[in-house]
């Protein structure tokens, strides 16, 4: 009679050798803002707070997609309206999304914050070329289905 032995593997990712810190590289973690139907997610790291009640003063001679600005505790940014920046028409009823871009606070008017999720660094796909989504630097499928864009707040400067 022959033996039978069972082999068991470890498939966990400590087994493998992999760290917490592995699997944070691995990936990065986004905050869902939704405007005009779409959703764009932001690096969580850049992301400084959320404002739902908001004054917004309006600014003269300043582009279009420039709502105005807003004071946080004595901090006075710039609001940039993302549907206005994409060439959509605005929305009166936002939400404040104030982020660090190049060491500098800004806000960036959605229409909604939807959450936060993980993305693996390898699920996220370049821009097709023939597309005409301004700002965005790549786009994934959402676990729960749907497509998350990324959005470079870099652009929203500078772009």
């Amino acid at each position: 009679m022959s033996e039978h032995t069972e082999n068991n593997m470890d498939l966990t990712p400590a087994a493998a050798g992999v760290t917490d810190e592995d699997l944070e590289s691995q990936s990065t973690r986004y905050m869902i803002g939704i405007s005009d139907g779409l959703r764009y997610g932001i690096d969580a790291e850049k992301v400084e707070t959320i404002l739902t009640d908001h004054t917004i003063t309006h600014m003269p001679c300043v582009p279009e997609y420039v709502r105005g600005i807003v004071n946080l505790r004595g901090q006075i940014m710039p609001v940039i309206d993302l549907r206005l920046r994409l060439g959509k028409p605005p929305k009166d009823d936002c939400i404040i999304m104030v982020v660090n871009v190049e060491s500098e606070a800004i806000s960036i008017l959605v229409d909604s914050v939807e959450k936060m999720v993980d993305i693996p660094k390898s699920a996220i796909l370049p821009m097709p070329t023939q597309s005409h989504q301004k700002l965005v630097s790549g786009m994934c499928s959402l676990p729960e289905g749907g497509t998350l864009l990324i959005l470079d707040c870099d652009l929203l400067l500078h772009g």
